[in-house]
């Protein structure tokens, strides 16, 4: 009986020392989302169908709610107003056709999506938008393939 007891504080303190450890790993290394950006070869095409460059505005985000009802020129020309506390950090990328990206985000406590908003030359015919979930405890990785005219979101 003493020996059952002995194993079961043991397997307790390992188990205290095993979360202990991965709360010390996350005060010294912050959870981040490393995403990765590949752009088509073919993206925003011009009115010759050539490809172009876009701008990708990228956005950690508290809640997806007021982010996923507005429009590209809103959420472009002034998220912050729009987004209100929703809106964590933002930030700009350009990325060439047939070009790729890596990009790391070190993750706010409360953050919980990423979203981006593609600058299409033809917006009323593009998918410019999109939304993945993310968790600020966890280091994740994220893939944004920018097509011709539509952005998708996944997870590695």
């Amino acid at each position: 009986m003493n020996m059952l007891k002995k194993a079961l504080l043991g397997a307790f303190m390992m188990g205290g020392l095993l979360s202990a450890g991965c709360s010390l790993i996350n005060a010294a290394i912050p959870p981040s989302t490393d995403i990765t950006f590949y752009a088509a070869g073919d993206v925003n095409p011009d009115l010759s169908g050539r490809p172009s460059p876009v701008v990708v505005k990228v956005f950690e985000l508290s809640s997806r709610t007021i982010f996923d009802t507005q429009d590209f020129f809103t959420l472009y020309e002034s998220p912050e107003h729009v987004l209100g506390p929703d809106l964590l950090k933002k930030d700009e990328l350009e990325l060439q056709p047939d070009g790729s990206l890596e990009y790391k985000m070190k993750l706010d406590k409360t953050a919980r999506y990423v979203g981006v908003v593609v600058a299409y030359r033809d917006i009323d015919s593009a998918r410019w938008r999109a939304v993945v979930e993310v968790k600020p405890t966890e280091y994740g990785d994220v893939v944004m393939n920018i097509e011709k005219l539509a952005v998708y979101a996944s997870k590695k």
